[in-house]
């Protein structure tokens, strides 16, 4: 299940960014009965129209994102997958993004990972590298649409407000692969050539209406 389904032309094109918000504010209502956080709803707002304007400046309009997509038989949600055509193969491919806004990031006791983030008291979080991997391999087990294709997904964690590298250098010490990448707004380049590797700029309507489910 996914809360709204849409694609970044979409998404930068809207009059206004709070639509956005209000959208899936309504969508969790009606489909789960809960009423999204204050956070949940500026995280929307901000995170979800900066990895769309990304895709847009990458060729990426038209591909689908699944927005606050759930994972089976759990209550954890991705923040978004894209779905599309792989640009080497023609076969569907997928991207699991997670979204921080964090702008600095701390590696806590020599654990690559668990970080602390100033401004965010409590327990150490997990590493959002550490995270969007953990996503990818659930969803390896229970999507029908990657389940037999091992080279379908592929995981991303994006802090498009950290544009200091110095400020999260600690968490590049988490191994990199492809179901679990960091990029910044420092290295949005970096970013786009990844996804440019993953996902043709063609529509992923077909994809996503595969991976959906």
């Amino acid at each position: 299940m996914t809360l709204l389904r849409t694609s970044a032309c979409r998404i930068v094109g809207l009059d206004r960014p709070d639509s956005l918000a209000e959208q899936l504010l309504e969508q969790m209502l009606f489909k789960t009965g809960r009423r999204a956080s204050l956070s949940e709803q500026k995280s929307w707002s901000r995170s979800l129209p900066a990895l769309a304007q990304d895709l847009v400046d990458a060729g990426l309009g038209d591909v689908e994102m699944l927005v606050e997509y759930h994972l089976p038989l759990t209550s954890q949600r991705a923040d978004v997958v894209l779905a599309g055509v792989n640009p080497r193969s023609g076969a569907a491919s997928y991207v699991v993004v997670e979204l921080k806004q964090w702008t600095a990031a701390y590696r806590y006791e020599n654990n690559p990972e668990l970080v602390e983030v100033p401004g965010m008291p409590g327990a150490p979080k997990l590493h959002p590298a550490a995270q969007v991997r953990g996503y990818c391999e659930y969803i390896s087990d229970f999507a029908r649409a990657v389940s037999d294709q091992p080279d379908a997904l592929a995981g991303i964690a994006y802090l498009h407000n950290a544009t200091d590298p110095e400020a999260v250098a600690d968490l590049r010490a988490y191994p990199a692969g492809v179901t679990g990448r960091l990029f910044t707004a420092a290295d949005r380049g970096d970013m786009h050539d990844f996804l440019r590797t993953r996902l043709a700029p063609t529509s992923g309507r077909a994809a996503a209406d595969d991976g959906a489910h």
